[in-house]
């Protein structure tokens, strides 16, 4: 689900978990108006190879999205992509993360960001995301449930 509110500075969008890929949800929301002033949200791109990023990421350069904040879903590589690509118009939307609106303001950064993963973390945490139970914790629940029934 996305919320497109049309400000006089332009779209700011927010976007849940953008399943149906968040080029498409931009393209939308340029019906609306063309200037998309911010999108903060899930880009749902957290098991997506590099050429994926790297496509999604030029997309939305190429939409002219002025501002980005990507929190949840979006994954660890993404979030260094986007970073890279936008500089000083990124911001980091986690938990606790105030995302100023009004005109003129500038990047808040990004709150309680860790350092970079390396590569081989970055590896590790790939492989984790692409399991359905990366720690185990529905295989203890079932376990425990099916214990409890005896």
């Amino acid at each position: 689900m996305s919320l497109a509110v049309n400000t006089a500075d332009g779209v700011v969008l927010v976007v849940g978990c953008a399943h149906p890929g968040i080029e498409k949800i931009v393209e939308a929301a340029t019906a609306i108006n063309p200037r998309i002033r911010l999108i903060a949200g899930g880009f749902h791109l957290v098991v997506a190879p590099d050429e994926v990023i790297a496509k999604a990421v030029a997309a939305l350069k190429d939409m002219k999205v002025e501002k980005i904040a990507p929190g949840h879903c979006t994954g660890e590589p993404t979030f260094a992509a986007l970073k890279q690509a936008f500089g000083d118009r990124y911001l980091y939307a986690g938990v606790g993360t105030s995302l100023p609106l009004g005109p003129g303001t500038g990047s808040v950064g990004r709150r309680g960001e860790g350092p970079a993963l390396r590569e081989d973390d970055l590896a590790t945490y790939r492989k984790l995301a692409h399991r359905e139970d990366p720690f185990g914790i529905q295989k203890a629940r079932n376990s425990r449930s099916a214990l409890s029934h005896l």
